[in-house]
């Protein structure tokens, strides 16, 4: 005889069933203890008779019931108790190799290019220009004085101990003031 294949088995299990509360005992905080069945009693509404057998709703649908496959169940059971596995790290993609361009500048990025190098040219024009004023200062005050020193360039300026000697080094290089000492407070420098 050949066997014929068999279907699972599934049990039958009502969706929604009343639930009753479980019955609350009354309890005296202060003693720590159920309060006995005459205290318990408090008149805060008028006593209704209670009758034993309470009428159930009726339905007018028939009750649901969800079919379970006990194979699912099992599956189910299974990958519950198993650990999930730990999120693995990803170390992070090396970066793409930056190959030049084989297709020509368009003339809009030529032009852009060109524009940002003039306004480099002029800013850092403008700041030469600035900073040839303030050798200029150090100059007059050279003019004033017979000698200066790396704190009267601080205090003219405003600037830090390494700004002013940066002015005076500059103004050195340039041949215009000579240095004398070689270090500490005792150094100044003089016209040449």
């Amino acid at each position: 005889m050949a066997e014929e294949p068999q279907e699972p088995q599934t049990a039958q299990v009502p969706v929604s069933e009343p639930i009753a509360p479980a019955p609350v005992e009354p309890f005296d905080p202060a003693h720590d203890k159920p309060l006995p069945p005459a205290e318990a009693q408090v008149p805060s509404e008028p006593a209704q008779p209670v009758s034993e057998a309470t009428p159930e709703p009726v339905l007018d649908e028939p009750l649901q019931t969800a079919q379970i496959n006990p194979e699912e169940v099992e599956k189910a059971a299974q990958a519950a108790s198993e650990p999930a596995p730990a999120p693995q790290p990803q170390a992070p993609a090396p970066p793409a190799p930056t190959t030049p361009s084989t297709k020509p500048n368009s003339p809009s990025s030529a032009e852009a290019t060109e524009g940002r190098r003039e306004l480099l040219a002029k800013g850092r024009a403008k700041v030469q220009e600035k900073k040839q004023k303030k050798l200029d200062k150090i100059m007059e005050l050279l003019n004033i004085k017979d000698k200066v020193s790396n704190a009267d360039v601080e205090k003219l300026f405003r600037v830090s101990d390494a700004t002013a000697t940066r002015y005076l080094s500059a103004l050195q290089k340039q041949g215009k003031i000579r240095k004398v000492g070689k270090t500490g407070r005792s150094v100044f420098y003089a016209k040449v």
